[in-house]
């Protein structure tokens, strides 16, 4: 993996059609779900504060929760276009639906640690964040559970950690500004909650799936590296 930015244009435009399904199967109603859940939050929880309320703290949490976890079709995606294997969309729905129940309970636990990490002036959350950030790529690309890719997860996420945690934040400060503006652009023409509310899933199913198989690349290709250093230093040993 040389060029993961070239890599995944080329994906994400050579085989969008494919992308597109994943996005309407697995994306989508986690979206619907997000955006239901979000709402009757903000409904029942009252205001502590003008500025913030523990509402605001659940929508993180919820946020974080279903982006980890809607991460895995599109992990899978991306690496079995670099593996050249077949059946690739049936494959990446098949692992979603079947194989990511660690990944969900690994998301849970990692939801709840970065947000109280957020809460706490945001940046031990986003250390953590990116520490651990590995850890479901390595699940998915070796078909087994993240239990027993945190070693090398961690290592990579530990080695990587300024350049994940520069993505992260680039990726989301993109999507918000990018999105603020769109929202801002729509107001200008309706002020109707539901025309808003589908504008932002629509950007969300746009830009997420591009943002995962960006990382998933660049992971491919820090894993890729890590593993020959690991090589030349055993032939230095030997």
């Amino acid at each position: 993996m040389e060029k993961p930015l070239k890599f995944t244009w080329e994906i994400y435009t050579g085989k969008f059609e494919k992308i597109f399904v994943l996005m309407l199967m697995t994306t989508l109603p986690l979206l619907m779900l997000h955006s239901f859940v979000t709402n009757y939050i903000y409904a029942i929880t009252p205001s502590g504060s003008a500025v913030y309320s523990f509402a605001d703290i659940y929508y993180g949490l919820i946020t974080l929760l279903l982006y980890l976890y809607a991460q895995i079709p599109y992990i899978r995606f991306v690496y079995n276009e670099y593996k050249g294997a077949e059946n690739n969309l049936r494959n990446s729905i098949y692992h979603f639906l079947a194989n990511g129940f660690t990944v969900f309970v690994f998301a849970c636990i990692v939801s709840v640690i970065t947000t109280i990490g957020f809460m706490f002036l945001v940046l031990p959350g986003l250390i953590f964040l990116s520490l651990v950030f590995p850890i479901p790529y390595i699940s998915i690309f070796d078909e087994k559970s993240v239990w027993k890719s945190f070693k090398e997860g961690f290592r990579i996420g530990k080695k990587n950690f300024f350049k994940i945690m520069l993505i992260v934040m680039f990726a989301g400060l993109a999507e918000l500004v990018f999105g603020i503006f769109v929202t801002y652009q729509l107001f200008n023409v309706t002020s109707s909650f539901a025309a808003q509310m589908i504008t932002q899933m629509t950007l969300n199913i746009i830009i997420f799936p591009f943002i995962i198989m960006l990382m998933t690349s660049f992971i491919l290709k820090w894993r890729e590296a890590l593993e020959t250093l690991e090589v030349k230093v055993q032939e230095n040993i030997n």
